[in-house]
């Protein structure tokens, strides 16, 4: 069984008016490309990793289409919210709702054989950065200005509820070390520095042998961040990043 990870696909089959366009030519049809890569690469044994900015859609009900779109491509996959899924409901809704190939990351773990997942969205915070790899183009997104007061204050307390969130699906995960534990984020846990943070502290402890991130977008070159710290394998799967072709993160006996 092979698992694969690509994140940040950005679908909106249900709010067409949300092209990525504006973001270079690497997003022109991008739909169709991972549909090639994905269809070229993963069987219906193996397991795709989404962390997160899956759909435009603001309610569940207008995600159903892109739910549907991922559901049809080959594998089981599992999934993690990122900071656009305002379609992501309650749990309860979301099980219901959800096709039945998505497995969501929330509060919980996952397991699938003798591979478990876990973690948590996380979110931007004073502790680390990656913005130096970022080419913050003025022409194609809006620089944001440097939080400060009441926004900073709001910024950090919503990554240190992330960490408590991250906290309570380690709790969840089994004793067993007989396992291969993969942690998942939408933003990344450390910086490409690979500089130790609470949040890659908490991967670590918790065993897990890869973390597989997104989030980061328009970098200036696409290979050479991130890497190992401490026995832990962080990756980068933004979609734009890896030109939309999934990347193998690991391959383990059913």
């Amino acid at each position: 069984m092979k698992i694969f990870a690509l994140s940040d696909p950005h679908l909106a089959f249900s709010v067409p008016d949300k092209v990525m366009n504006c973001f270079g030519d690497v997003w022109i049809d991008h739909f169709r490309k991972i549909q090639m890569f994905w269809e070229r690469l993963v069987s219906k044994d193996d397991i795709v990793i989404i962390t997160g900015d899956i759909s435009w859609a603001k309610k569940v009900e207008q995600a159903i289409d892109d739910l549907h779109w991922l559901h049809c491509l080959p594998g089981k996959k599992v999934i993690v919210r990122g900071n656009h899924d305002f379609w992501w409901s309650s749990t309860r809704k979301m099980k219901y709702q959800l096709p039945s190939s998505l497995n969501m990351v929330h509060n919980n773990c996952v397991q699938m054989g003798k591979v478990v997942f876990f973690g948590t969205r996380l979110w931007d915070t004073e502790e680390y950065n990656c913005d130096d790899i970022v080419d913050w183009d003025p022409r194609k997104c809006r620089i944001q200005e440097k939080k400060k007061g009441e926004k900073l204050e709001q910024q950090e307390k919503i990554y240190n509820r992330e960490l408590e969130r991250l906290k309570l699906s380690i709790k969840t995960l089994p004793k067993s070390d007989d396992v291969l534990k993969i942690g998942l984020c939408h933003f990344p846990p450390l910086d490409h520095k690979l500089n130790p943070s609470r949040a890659s502290a908490l991967f670590e402890s918790a065993g897990a042998k890869h973390v597989v991130f997104g989030h980061l977008h328009s970098l200036f070159n696409t290979n050479g961040y991130f890497g190992k710290l401490d026995g832990v394998e962080y990756h980068l799967t933004s979609g734009d990043y890896l030109r939309f072709r999934p990347k193998l993160i690991a391959e383990v006996e059913d």
